[in-house]
């Protein structure tokens, strides 16, 4: 009897031990890698820092990658709303390391930035806008700079050209991958792609789906699942009707899971963000309309778009409306809506042959 007991006791004390084990793991902050030189020591100048920071009331975190803290500043605006693309970041333009300080910035609401949603109040686009101020300031004090390069991605274009045109000031180039142009007419004809190739192919029930919510903009305190539907379908109907060669290792949308700059509760909040923070911002760009509200620069500005993205379709009336010293726009053959993934030499080449060759 009392070596049962002893028994359970151990296995007790052993399961009490994986818990708070466990426990201890989730709670780590992660790290990032340092950056080493051929002999596997830490290259000398070099910077390879997370740090939470404090952006209009919230904390924020940033990750700062660069062989040398002499480079000029790149700030990356992630997608989404809600959404972080760090690990892809991380993962398939590493090279601007050797050129830049990389800064993946985790904004309000997600990834490892998810907390400070808590201040919906807060979750405003001026708001946004602010913190890229707030943050470009940090990063030049930091660093020593007058200016630093402002990089947006899909979502991160919009609050990347609102930063641009109200703080021209800060910034020696704004760079514009997937550049949203118009998102209530994006959105619609997005909706009538795939509605018109679900009706081809005979998806029914996508069919039904989408002709009981009606075409966009959607209101409500849970819109995504209302976008989704030809959001998550439209990239797939297109593939299928169009052969293009695309290199799609950049698509799994799981590729934050194995970057250590995430612990277990950071990625469950990358997923968590990607719902919350998306019902909480969406509806609230759905008056964008950069053809007429997004016209003139003060800065060199770049566009780069994948030929077989949806905002290909609205770009080039953008392009030729807007003003600025200097404009360029590239188009990536082979690529979608992850260009500078799928095409991550090109882009490369770009940011370091064109970008910086213009400073």
């Amino acid at each position: 009897m009392k070596k049962s007991l002893s028994i359970k006791k151990i296995l007790m004390y052993l399961v009490v031990v994986v818990l708070l084990s466990v426990i201890v793991i989730a709670m780590l902050p992660g790290e990032t890698k340092p950056i080493l030189d051929a002999e596997g020591n830490r290259l000398e100048n070099s910077i390879a820092t997370m740090e939470k920071i404090n952006l209009g009331g919230a904390d924020q975190w940033i990750v700062m990658r660069g062989k040398n803290k002499d480079n000029p500043v790149l700030l990356m605006l992630s997608g989404g709303p809600g959404g972080t693309e760090m690990g892809r970041f991380l993962n398939f333009n590493n090279k601007l390391e050797n050129d830049f300080i990389v800064v993946n910035w985790e904004q309000r609401g997600s990834g490892k930035s998810y907390p400070s949603i808590k201040n919906r109040e807060d979750m405003t686009v001026e708001q946004y806008v602010s913190d890229i101020n707030e943050l470009t300031n940090y990063l030049k004090k930091r660093f020593g700079k007058e200016k630093i390069y402002l990089l947006g991605h899909s979502w991160g274009t919009i609050i990347g050209t609102k930063a641009v045109q109200k703080y021209p000031e800060q910034f020696h180039a704004y760079i514009g991958a997937a550049q949203m142009v118009n998102i209530d007419k994006t959105d619609k004809y997005m909706y009538d792609y795939v509605l018109d190739k679900s009706k081809k192919y005979g998806d029914e029930k996508t069919v039904k789906t989408l002709e009981k919510n009606g075409p966009p903009p959607y209101n409500g305190e849970k819109v995504l699942n209302e976008y989704k539907v030809f959001l998550t379908n439209y990239a797939d109907y297109y593939r299928k009707e169009n052969s293009y060669g695309e290199n799609l290792s950049w698509y799994n949308p799981l590729s934050f899971i194995w970057i250590p700059e995430y612990n277990i509760i950071d990625k469950v909040n990358v997923v968590r963000g990607m719902i919350d923070t998306f019902n909480i911002m969406y509806p609230q760009i759905q008056n964008v309309d950069f053809v007429k509200q997004a016209n003139k620069f003060e800065v060199p500005v770049y566009y780069l778009i994948g030929r077989h993205d949806y905002t290909a379709r609205f770009i080039e009336d953008y392009y030729e409306a807007v003003e600025a010293p200097q404009k360029n726009l590239y188009y990536f053959e082979n690529s979608s809506h992850g260009e500078i993934w799928s095409e991550a030499d090109k882009f490369y080449d770009i940011m370091t042959q064109e970008v910086l060759a213009k400073k």
